[in-house]
């Protein structure tokens, strides 16, 4: 379903964050009047801001399905909600402003990147090497940007689209090119588990009709999942675009980045450098230009909250990794610090994941970092981090605290001079802590350095 569809309809939006209310905006725009759904209380504000007037926002429970004939959900809404089941047994439609996107920009020149973690520094990477090519193009998506603000604006040369699993679950086609830089279990409260999560995530990739994909070889889920694309071309480790064990980056043998000159930390990065590069070539049908790469190497400097060097204190280097929802993120940070004295600070809501390979990965680790522990999922945290898979049980020193406050103090005193202390939370923010950018203001403050201006990043 496209956009001129969507207003032809009797159409609801709900979820009033920003992508909803830029659906909203647009629809209205366009002389549609949809309704409005939200589950908060506050939705009303946020409307009247965008609207004026005095806007109705209805609880999905007050909500007859059967006046409807399509309900844009937002990402956070989850599309195994009960209601939406309710509103496909009356016959709507359910969609997202993601899916209509790609519907309406189909014939135009698509990368949409794709991952359990990578797919923002990715695709900042693949649309920094494009401009560098001489290229116009538009990065959006999951990345901060509202595909919807793609309708007002003149066409670019390029698209590059950050698409999430709560995005990818119900779109109708796959773009020209995609890249998929990872797959491990997530957001498993979100889609029900994590078969679901995965066949959410591969969706974007299976609509079709296929397009070319590009393929972190490191991740095994990832390569088994996708072997019987008929386009699929691999990065990372192996590939036509790979980076050597120093961190060099290849394209067909030849180097075109020498190791260190990637900013930001750990192997991870090198390999979504990797996939940045590939998702340029497959777009234009020919390697990108070193000078392209060079170039938009040289200048990126991460992400917030992604692994990044906020500065040091006292002979210690803090990292902000506030991003890291999962242990699978926190498991790639943690070795983004090889032969270093480390602290880690983690915690936060249980998503139901297991935490058995972050507890091998800090059990192997030299030098055995410290693990500081946050609430409300502490007690479960540190009784998974004492076992080992296999019955074992870690020699990793662990130490509950009540707040991030106290975690970074506790972390000064543990943290050997030269050490790192690493903001890796492995669990998304609890509920009613804001998210992950409030977290990574609380770091940052605690801390007590000043942000540095070239710190890297990079685990998304």
């Amino acid at each position: 379903m496209n956009l001129d569809e969507l207003c032809r309809r009797r159409v609801a939006v709900w979820g009033l964050g920003q992508e909803g209310m830029a659906m909203v905006s647009l629809l209205t725009e366009r002389g549609a009047a949809p309704v409005l759904i939200d589950d908060n209380t506050d939705a009303a504000d946020r409307a009247r801001a965008v609207l004026g007037g005095a806007p109705v926002v209805m609880d999905p429970a007050a909500v007859h399905w059967s006046d409807l004939d399509v309900v844009v959900r937002a990402p956070g809404v989850s599309r195994y909600r009960p209601e939406l089941g309710a509103a496909r047994a009356s016959g709507v439609t359910v969609t997202t402003a993601m899916a209509v996107w790609l519907e309406d920009f189909s014939g135009e020149q698509v990368v949409a990147i794709t991952g359990t973690k990578g797919k923002s520094t990715t695709a900042a990477l693949t649309a920094s090497i494009l401009r560098h090519e001489g290229m116009e193009v538009a990065l959006v998506g999951n990345i901060g940007v509202p595909v919807t603000d793609s309708y007002d604006r003149p066409r670019v040369d390029a698209y590059v689209v950050e698409v999430s699993s709560f995005q990818a679950a119900d779109v109708t086609v796959t773009p020209g090119v995609c890249v998929l830089t990872s797959l491990a279990p997530d957001h498993l409260d979100w889609h029900g588990g994590e078969e679901q999560y995965y066949r959410d995530k591969l969706r974007l990739i299976e609509a079709g009709p296929p397009g070319r994909l590009a393929v972190n070889a490191a991740s095994d889920e990832a390569v088994r999942r996708t072997a019987d694309h008929p386009d699929r071309t691999l990065f990372g480790p192996t590939g036509r675009v790979r980076a050597d064990r120093w961190g060099a980056i290849e394209i067909d043998g030849v180097p075109v980045v020498g190791p260190g000159r990637l900013r930001i930390p750990g192997r991870h990065n090198a390999w979504n450098l990797c996939g940045a590069i590939t998702a340029a070539m497959l777009l234009v049908g020919a390697p990108p230009s070193f000078e392209a790469v060079g170039a938009a190497v040289d200048g990126f400097g991460g992400l917030p909250s992604r692994c990044r060097t906020i500065g040091r204190r006292e002979g210690l280097t803090f990292v902000d990794d506030a991003l890291a929802s999962n242990p699978f993120a926190t498991v790639a940070s943690v070795d983004a610090f090889p032969g270093r004295d480390l602290t880690v600070i983690v915690g936060g809501a249980d998503r139901g994941v297991d935490v058995g390979p972050l507890a091998e990965a800090l059990a192997r680790r030299r030098p055995i970092p410290t693990v500081v522990v946050l609430p409300p999922d502490g007690a479960r945290l540190i009784a998974a981090l004492t076992r080992l898979p296999g019955g074992g049980r870690s020699d990793v020193p662990l130490r509950p605290v009540a707040d991030l406050g106290e975690a970074v103090a506790v972390a000064r005193e543990s943290t050997p001079p030269g050490g790192v202390v690493l903001f890796s939370p492995a669990a998304p923010t609890p509920e009613g802590e804001g998210g992950f950018a409030t977290r990574s203001r609380q770091f940052i403050e605690a801390s007590g350095v000043e942000e540095e201006a070239d710190a890297g990043g990079g685990v998304d």
